[in-house]
């Protein structure tokens, strides 16, 4: 049995998901605003209180989570990728189908100085986010060694 991914994410990563979650709550309630005030009935007052609950409950909320539960590893054999808010995702991508890997950075993750790591394999895409700049050149360079010698008899 594989052990549980060890690795955290950096802890800038909650004030980048805490940045995204006021962004989107904060469109949210702006147009919850309009909306309810087109509307001429018990309605409006609801529409108005559930995006701001979101703002309030959500936004320290999901950052705090998300961080908690974000875990990873790399392993000689695989990748290993353990993820999710509510529901926990746990993902192991073997070396041997890794294609390539790359980094990404985003302009949340340029303010704070921190990158993704995007590992590519024909079936798809899997990301170990929001690590700082050293560490995802170190775990890139790492997964594309390791992806290299998985292939080698």
């Amino acid at each position: 049995m594989t052990p549980e991914p060890s690795r955290t994410l950096a802890r800038e990563a909650r004030w980048v998901w805490l940045a995204e979650q006021v962004l989107g709550w904060g469109v949210a309630v702006v147009i919850a605003m309009v909306v309810a005030a087109q509307i001429d009935s018990g309605w409006a007052t609801l529409l108005r209180a559930v995006p701001v609950a979101g703002l309030v409950v959500c936004t320290p909320l999901v950052p705090w989570l998300r961080w908690r539960r974000w875990r990873w590893d790399v392993r000689p054999e695989a990748i290993d990728i353990r993820h999710g808010t509510v529901t926990i995702r746990r993902t192991l991508v073997p070396m041997r189908r890794v294609q390539h890997v790359d980094t990404r950075r985003g302009v949340f993750e340029q303010a704070f100085e921190l990158a993704t790591v995007v590992v590519h394999t024909a079936a798809g895409s899997h990301e170990i986010p929001l690590l700082r700049l050293a560490d995802a050149a170190e775990v890139r360079d790492r997964i594309a060694e390791l992806a290299r010698t998985a292939d080698e008899p």
